[in-house]
């Protein structure tokens, strides 16, 4: 185990009107560049859950974390935390202010109206092999506004492959940026990796086979059991909870579901990631990435966190499990990489696409006493009847937007409401509105309010949701911190705790590997050169 540094960089810039803290180093530029770039994105990974849990580790998480490079401040800078948002800031280097992809769904201005947009949706290129299937929509990056990491890499050089899999869409998708690749996720009711007319006209054999065997062969487990050793499970908070999704229920997890809900059932476990790794592995077989010649590119979106923090919680033994699972593959997945690849012949980053909310009940238990749910139909009829009371007055649509921020400020109904005159125009009134800014894209409205020229944020630690589980999207620092690693070629171990951003990640990645070809307009900066 090689012994950390503690060489901090120097910070430069603010975050002020969308440009983002600069970190720095003074270092020479390694004489080789690396021959595969790799994207890990570990949804909803928390930025404080890898300390958490750092007993747990002797893998993957151990490995980044002794031998990589460590932003142990690293955040999301804008407000609206949800998973295709902070998938597209990684990948393009802008907030969603410019990528477009504000959220997960928004409200799409046409004209005068306003419809729901999922934000890879694309009628215009539908999932290959299900062209005919309802209840299956096209997909592609058409509502992305920007370029990624693997299109500036292709830009480079012609002969790069860029790979992007996921078990979610909207991961793989952002990830890929613009680019004609190979891009692949998963089709959950199916049990299938699939992708879209936008990228393919028809599925290589290798993708076939694996669906065919590999997949059958990780949907048949019907037991989850725990993964954590007796002696660390006092990590985690006791494996009984009312407030979980599916209601005290404790290892193992047994599924007596039909073919369909079975899927679902197996896909809310670590077998999500399982399969995008083995998949990863697949790819790299087929098409010798990072053995070609050529930088190639290989973007990761593992999503079983996400699923399970959702139900259970990021402090529950069912998340201990996973991530301690995670590790031993990562940790298996890396040294794939040195076989096939070459030890020190690949650099890689991790972080994640957002944060979540502890539990509010044991966040309560643990004296946090600002953390509740709160209803979310009675918060509708709040902002129906401000709603209503607005627009009764009458005035210009800039008059009825301000008088609606300032009712719902004044009942109560939330902490702060934006007007988009004031997220667009003038001084931000504070630093939230910094984040909304950067989270606000003219005629996509992310926010039940949007579509009349308000934006809102509730309290910290107030969590609108259902009755159990957790979530995030919110500007608090439980759902922007995140993790930030670079790990691999050139990087030398050490651990920072200056401010760097997901913004940052896509930019230095391609100075690590010698990519001149990234815009010159992108918010964030190359915070790290190799030795």
């Amino acid at each position: 185990m090689r012994k950390r540094n503690s060489r901090i960089p120097n910070i430069a810039g603010s975050i002020m009107l969308g440009a983002v803290l600069v970190a720095g180093q003074a270092c020479t530029q390694a004489l080789e560049d690396p021959s595969l770039v790799v994207v890990i994105v570990v949804d909803q990974l928390r930025g404080d859950m890898l300390d958490e849990f750092d007993e747990a580790f002797s893998g993957g998480f151990r490995r980044l974390i002794d031998d990589g490079y460590r932003y142990t401040n690293a955040s999301h800078p804008f407000a609206v935390t949800q998973t295709a948002a902070g998938h597209a800031s990684i990948s393009t280097g802008v907030p969603p202010s410019r990528s477009g992809i504000v959220a997960n769904t928004w409200s799409q201005q046409t004209g005068e109206d306003w419809r729901t947009t999922y934000s890879v949706a694309d009628d215009e290129s539908p999932i290959l092999g299900f062209e005919d299937a309802d209840g299956v929509p096209g997909r592609s990056p058409k509502n992305l506004l920007r370029s990624g990491l693997a299109d500036w890499m292709r830009e480079a050089d012609d002969n790069a492959l860029t790979v992007s899999l996921s078990a979610k869409d909207r991961s793989a998708i952002t990830l890929a940026g613009k680019t004609n690749s190979h891009v692949y996720w998963l089709l959950h009711d199916e049990a299938r990796f699939v992708t879209s007319h936008y990228y393919a006209q028809a599925y290589p054999g290798w993708v076939q086979g694996f669906n065919e065997e590999v997949m059958t062969t990780l949907v048949a487990d019907s037991v989850w059991d725990t993964e954590v050793p007796v002696e660390i499970q006092s990590l985690a908070r006791p494996d009984f909870a009312t407030y979980e999704r599916r209601g005290s229920s404790t290892f193992p997890h047994i599924s007596s579901l039909e073919e369909r809900d079975h899927y679902e059932w197996v896909f809310d476990s670590p077998k999500s990631d399982e399969a995008v790794l083995e998949l990863a592995k697949a790819a790299m077989e087929e098409l010798a990435l990072g053995q070609r010649g050529s930088a190639d590119f290989l973007a990761l979106g593992l999503s079983s966190t996400d699923y399970i923090g959702h139900l259970f919680g990021p402090l529950s033994q069912e998340q201990l499990s996973n991530l301690i699972h995670l590790d031993r593959i990562l940790g298996e997945f890396f040294d794939y990489l040195d076989a096939n690849v070459g030890e020190g012949q690949w650099v890689a980053a991790l972080s994640a696409d957002h944060g979540v909310a502890t539990m509010p009940e044991y966040a309560q238990e643990q004296g946090n006493t600002s953390a509740h749910r709160i209803n979310a139909r009675e918060k509708a009829r709040d902002r129906s009847s401000a709603l209503q009371a607005a627009v009764a007055e009458g005035g210009a649509s800039e008059d009825i937007a301000e008088r609606l921020a300032r009712q719902l400020e004044a009942e109560g109904t939330v902490a702060k409401a934006y007007t988009h005159q004031e997220l667009t125009l003038g001084e931000p009134v504070d630093s939230f509105a910094i984040l909304f800014r950067n989270s606000h894209y003219p005629g996509r409205g992310h926010g039940a309010l949007s579509r009349y020229g308000v934006e809102t944020r509730y309290g910290e630690g107030e969590l609108l949701y259902s009755a159990n589980g957790t979530s995030h999207g919110t500007p608090y620092w439980y759902d922007r911190h995140v993790p930030l690693i670079f790990f691999g070629k050139g990087i030398d171990a050490g651990v920072s705790d200056a401010p760097a951003y997901t913004t940052d990640i896509a930019p230095t990645l391609a100075h690590l590997a010698g990519i001149a070809t990234m815009p010159d307009d992108l918010d964030g900066r190359v915070i790290y050169t190799a030795r």
